[in-house]
């Protein structure tokens, strides 16, 4: 049955106007029309993998007729496989607003994942994630950017705006292999975008330009030598261009530039050396001798012991950790770690590093990659502490959440210290589980933790009423 689109009364498929308010029904009809025909188009470039086409086909199905609910559930399953599940809760959401009856698939897209909280939450987490590599990647932090784009593509593959990051930061660190790689993994998910194409197209421009160059390099060498003849001799000598002759000027400054680079690098690895040992020795000799006098000399023990433990801290400035060499070997270390994206090797090297040592740009350095190490650990204990939780092994999730909230108590806009009450609870440590619910009640009163750990927190507070009076 048709209904008018002013007055919303039924009309017969037959009538050209409204019997109730004049309107022109064949005008509605043809609109209608149109967004049918424009939902066939989408639902075909959908089975295609032609994603990108098939939104904006679905966006003009909806402009001609926003209630056309079948272009709406359709659109949201085309934005959950490219990774956009905000976009998708959202169609969904309106086309439920739209026709609530059973019959309405997006009622059943809904109550699935309603009901499974884990899927919510790891679909939350995801945008979470691929937001703070964005973040990452407009403040210059590239490194950490990639490092989390990376994990985001191991739990959401699908997600083609985080390909297409990674692919940027790849370009812009000139790996134009690896972008070339991760620009083919989001057109196998959405064949016809046009941003991957475009950054595609950069990709290629690119390495074709390598290969031509290499191509120059290998292009045939001149002979090395030169004849000519002198009336009835033959002259033969070597072949020198301008060019060459110009290098062979130039090789007396190479030389001594190199001499005295050498000479630099000989004083930082030799003489350096020699003279910290040297400072160890007679540090270590002095210790020796004060040691040797407050044995033979009652009196002066009180002015001894002060003597060594002056030589002891001048002693520990050359030894074990300490020592500014060693400091800044375990900081190059943990570097290599880093960039190879290896941060538990990292996190151990950065534990042997003396920061009082370093200079500026050292600690510059140390920061950063101490950041990206806790920022993994964080992440890990997470996510261990979700699956024992899951797995009811609490007292896993114990440590694992404690781990994570003394790093950072709003980790996850509280989630961690949120389930480390749970945590408590399922061990039977009500106390503990207090203290933290509490402490989610005062930062986000008005969320559903929030509100949940208020619930928690008076049912505790009646059953302790209940216990005392009895």
């Amino acid at each position: 049955m048709l209904e008018c689109f002013m007055c919303g009364t039924p009309a017969d498929h037959s009538d050209t106007l409204c019997r109730y308010c004049g309107a022109n029904l064949d005008t509605y009809r043809m609109i209608l029309d149109a967004s049918d025909r424009a939902y066939n188009a989408g639902l075909a470039k959908a089975k295609c993998r032609d994603l990108s086409g098939a939104i904006a086909d679905l966006f003009k199905a909806l402009r001609f007729n926003k209630r056309n609910t079948k272009a709406r559930n359709l659109l949201g399953l085309v934005y959950m496989e490219i990774g956009e599940t905000v976009l998708a809760l959202r169609e969904w959401v309106i086309s439920k607003n739209f026709d609530d009856t059973p019959d309405n698939l997006a009622q059943g897209y809904l109550a699935q994942i309603q009901n499974d909280s884990r899927l919510l939450e790891r679909m939350d987490l995801d945008t979470r994630k691929f937001n703070a590599a964005l973040d990452y990647s407009k403040q210059g932090n590239l490194d950490l950017a990639r490092i989390q784009l990376k994990r985001l593509i191991q739990t959401a593959p699908k997600m083609v705006r985080a390909h297409q990051l990674l692919a940027l930061i790849y370009i812009h660190d000139g790996k134009y292999l690896e972008a070339r790689k991760e620009l083919h993994a989001a057109a196998r998910v959405d064949i016809y975008n046009s941003q991957t194409a475009a950054y595609l197209a950069e990709v290629r421009q690119q390495l074709d330009g390598q290969k031509g160059e290499k191509k120059r390099k290998i292009r045939k060498r001149e002979p090395l030598v030169m004849d000519f003849t002198d009336g009835h001799d033959t002259v033969r000598m070597p072949r020198q261009t301008f060019i060459e002759a110009l290098d062979n000027s130039k090789s007396g400054i190479l030389n001594i530039l190199l001499g005295a680079a050498l000479g630099v690098l000989i004083c930082m690895f030799l003489v350096v050396p020699q003279v910290r040992q040297t400072a160890n020795g007679d540090a270590a000799q002095a210790l020796v001798n004060a040691n040797n006098k407050a044995a033979s000399s009652e009196s002066d023990v009180a002015s001894l012991k002060a003597t060594v433990k002056k030589l002891k801290k001048r002693l520990s400035n050359y030894e074990g950790k300490a020592d500014i060499k060693q400091s800044y070997e375990m900081l190059a270390a943990a570097a290599d770690l880093y960039a190879a994206e290896d941060l538990d090797g990292a996190a151990g090297k950065l534990k042997g590093i003396n920061t009082d040592l370093l200079e500026k740009n050292g600690k510059s350095l140390y920061k950063k990659i101490g950041k990206a190490v806790e920022q993994k650990r964080m992440e890990d204990s997470y996510a261990e502490g979700e699956r024992n939780l899951s797995g009811r092994a609490y007292q896993g999730a114990i440590d694992a959440f404690t781990e994570v909230v003394k790093l950072d108590e709003n980790y996850e806009d509280g989630m961690a210290l949120y389930h480390l009450a749970e945590a408590y609870v399922g061990y039977g440590n009500k106390e503990k589980a207090k203290e933290c619910y509490e402490k989610v009640v005062q930062k986000w009163p008005w969320t559903e933790k929030g509100r949940n750990a208020r619930k928690w927190l008076a049912d505790y507070a009646q059953d302790l009423a209940q216990r005392e009076g009895n």
